[in-house]
């Protein structure tokens, strides 16, 4: 399997995931209706109700990430091993970025809702200090910086409990 059939698989499912347990929380009915096309400017996952969804990958750090993904590709990683644990430092940078993308027109190609969703991959990271971390979090629509801001901001991680869990972010 070539590497965006693995990268279309994996947002496709974190998409469907998120999708399931917003659904159940918050009464609503999205549902997942194809892959974005990015030769077109559209989001990773198109939905329902005129609403897309934009994946991000969140990591404890750049050892993490290529070693997930060298995995997935059935290959070894040639980082050198980081034990710095930097998820929700990763966080704010990231969704920096992805705002600057918005910004920039890198989703104009769909017209509807547009949804982050950081898919935090830390396994020792706990419900309890995504709480405080979205307590903490200081809006980036309060600084007006970018022109552009998504509708919502989400957060998802696989909690100790065993289930994946989700937080509005802003």
């Amino acid at each position: 399997m070539n590497i965006l059939d693995i990268k279309t698989i994996h947002e496709t499912e974190a998409c469907k995931r998120f999708l399931s347990i917003y659904n159940n929380e918050k009464g609503e009915n999205l549902n997942f209706l194809r892959q974005g096309n990015p030769a077109n400017n559209e989001p990773d996952c198109i939905c329902s109700d005129n609403t897309a969804i934009e994946l991000v990958g969140i990591y404890d750090n750049e050892y993490q990430a290529e070693k997930i993904w060298a995995s997935a590709r059935g290959r070894n990683t040639s980082k050198k091993v980081d034990i710095r644990l930097l998820t929700l430092d990763n966080l704010q940078n990231e969704v920096g970025q992805k705002l600057h993308k918005l910004s920039k027109g890198n989703y104009n190609g769909f017209a509807g809702k547009i949804i982050l969703l950081c898919n935090l991959q830390s396994p020792l990271l706990e419900g309890k200090e995504v709480q405080r971390y979205v307590e903490d979090h200081s809006p980036f629509r309060n600084d007006r910086f970018f022109e552009r801001y998504f509708e919502d901001i989400w957060v998802t991680w696989h909690d100790i409990d065993g289930k994946w869990k989700i937080k509005l972010l802003e």
